[in-house]
């Protein structure tokens, strides 16, 4: 249990006698009851002890509508109560009713033993765990991957690690758009491209793709297999062989980001398992026929208009074969969650009533849109290449920046807001770089305790204001943890580790702990320290090195 939930326990223990004995009103639940305990701040005008207080709570002012008195006079009788308890240093009173707290040195130092020895277990299995189906990057097998996407994958990929170490049985899933016309106008660009290197011109159609991409997959096709398709592009073989090709690229520039999938699936598997026509039968009810057209009635669920699900000339509009494959996913778990890039944000209201018309509650259903991301080099948008109006590769942003520095920061803001990626701070090896301060701190953990042992430490110790705030950092995360898992903002992972990072160098830059009197104590504040930026990193995949 952490200090914050065990200190909130005996806060309402305290009140559970205070009702027994007549003073708080029965009607009061207790369990239910919502205050806040929180990092206190205390002006030094009423703090001339300079107390370094851990926790400040509200509780008495929440409660008062079951008291006879001022919640001065309520606080004032918590505080009698948990003055008894040898978990509390100090317990006071400050006007008009707020409870200020100290914990034990003991307690602190009992809770970074237990940190320590928990290692990349802290915080693990907080939650009733659910069957989590997580797609993200779902990018069309067309061409290779851009920066758009590494921020899709780099959230996604995050969200999982951290759901799964919460819980929950998550399956991380890459929807292939390889029906659809794109996968026709990537053939036909290709076969121009692929014939071209036989010194055969054929004209570009007025619908193609003319990036550096295509060229390296016609160039791929040729040294794998000659001029066995010249003049026979138009074959399904060649269809499949050029989205083959690009969906390997398509992994190994993922793998390259230390992002895997447990499950591919490929939207042509839809209509060769005729999964668009049983979902055509579940949604009869909800559809009309209008101008030859088939029409999904979303309107009256809070669209702004019905939505086409088959055009006039009888094709299929992209929200008809999306669903079907939403069905598939329903169908294996509890929980879907879609990371979408800002393209897609159009289509959340309708996909969520289509599958309500399916029978999965709306509520189940989690879509993140991701904001664009802009590179910035040296204060100015960067072009790293003279494509001229096409995105950045992703192969060739990790060229430029690590893929840690590049996850770090594509996760260090709230997706639903736009991103620079400043590859010239990404790059720096100084504090200035946030990720650098974190992997430093790993890595001066490492170095300290290559000189100590751990044994015999002593939870009598005293310990400084500094170590106090060090021990209480390490405290939150099992409450981030649960809050990721609940908000979906891997974005406070970061501010987190920034923040325990700087208060672990807080705490060295003033402790000698080599060879002093309490080394065995303190390098358990040190493991504990170095295990949780590691897990930390390691649950947005981001390696933690034990040297720099």
């Amino acid at each position: 249990m952490t200090l914050f939930l065990e200190t909130k326990a005996k806060i309402n223990q305290a009140l559970t006698q205070l009702q027994d004995e007549g003073i708080l009103n029965k009607n009061l639940n207790i369990q239910l009851l919502v205050y806040n305990l929180s990092s206190p701040n205390v002006p030094d005008n009423l703090n001339e002890d300079k107390i370094n207080y851990h926790f400040a709570t509200n509780v008495a002012f929440v409660a008062k509508q079951y008291f006879q008195g001022s919640p001065l006079q309520l606080a004032t009788k918590i505080q009698n109560k948990l003055e008894g308890d040898e978990y509390f240093l100090k317990v006071d009173v400050a006007n008009p009713g707020f409870i200020n707290i100290v914990i034990s040195n003991k307690v602190l130092l009992n809770q970074v033993f237990k940190i320590a020895k928990l290692n990349q277990n802290y915080a693990k299995n907080q939650v009733k765990s659910q069957k989590i189906n997580l797609e993200f990057v779902s990018a069309n097998p067309t061409g290779f991957l851009h920066v758009g996407h590494a921020r899709g994958a780099a959230v996604g990929d995050s969200l999982a690690r951290i759901l799964k170490h919460a819980g929950h049985d998550v399956e991380k899933e890459y929807y292939i758009n390889d029906a659809g016309n794109q996968i026709n106008i990537l053939t036909n660009s290709t076969s121009v491209r692929y014939h071209q290197l036989f010194g055969i011109e054929i004209p570009f159609p007025e619908e193609s793709y003319k990036g550096e991409d295509i060229i390296w997959l016609a160039e791929e096709i040729k040294r794998l297999h000659n001029d066995q398709f010249l003049h026979k592009t138009s074959t399904k073989e060649f269809r499949n062989v050029c989205t083959n090709l690009l969906l390997n690229k398509i992994k190994e520039d993922l793998g390259h980001f230390n992002v895997t999938f447990d499950h591919f699936f490929s939207e042509q598997s839809l209509y060769d398992q005729k999964l668009i026509d049983k979902v055509l039968e579940k949604l009869a009810d909800h559809t009309y026929t209008k101008d030859n057209a088939l029409f999904l009635k979303t309107e009256q669920l809070g669209d702004d208009k019905n939505r086409v699900l088959i055009k006039q000339d009888g094709s299929y509009t992209y929200l008809l074969p999306d669903i079907a494959y939403h069905l598939t996913k329903i169908n294996k778990a509890q929980k879907l969650i879609n990371v979408w890039g800002a393209d897609h944000s159009g289509y959340i209201a309708r996909m969520k009533i289509a599958l309500q018309y399916l029978g999965f509650s709306q509520e189940n259903i989690e879509i993140l849109v991701v904001q664009l991301v802009r590179l910035i080099k040296n204060g100015q948008e960067y072009k790293m290449s003279k494509r001229a109006g096409t995105s950045v590769f992703l192969s060739d942003l990790l060229d430029e920046s690590s893929p840690d520095a590049v996850r770090f920061s594509m996760i260090s803001r709230e997706v639903n807001s736009k991103f620079d990626f400043d590859i010239s701070l990404a790059n720096q090896k100084d504090l200035k770089n946030p990720v650098f301060i974190v992997q430093y701190a790993h890595s001066r953990a490492c170095s300290i305790l290559n000189k100590v042992n751990l044994e015999n430490p002593n939870n009598l110790m005293q310990t400084s204001i500094k170590l106090q705030k060090l021990i209480l950092e390490l405290d939150k995360f099992p409450e981030l943890i649960k809050t990721i898992t609940s908000t979906y903002k891997v974005n406070l992972m970061i501010q987190y580790l920034i923040d325990l990072a700087k208060a672990f160098n807080s705490f060295y830059s003033e402790t000698k702990i080599v060879n002093s009197a309490e080394q065995n104590t303190l390098a358990y504040v040190v493991l504990a320290t170095k295990n949780t930026l590691k897990l930390g990193l390691n649950l947005i995949g981001v390696s933690a090195p034990e040297q720099m």
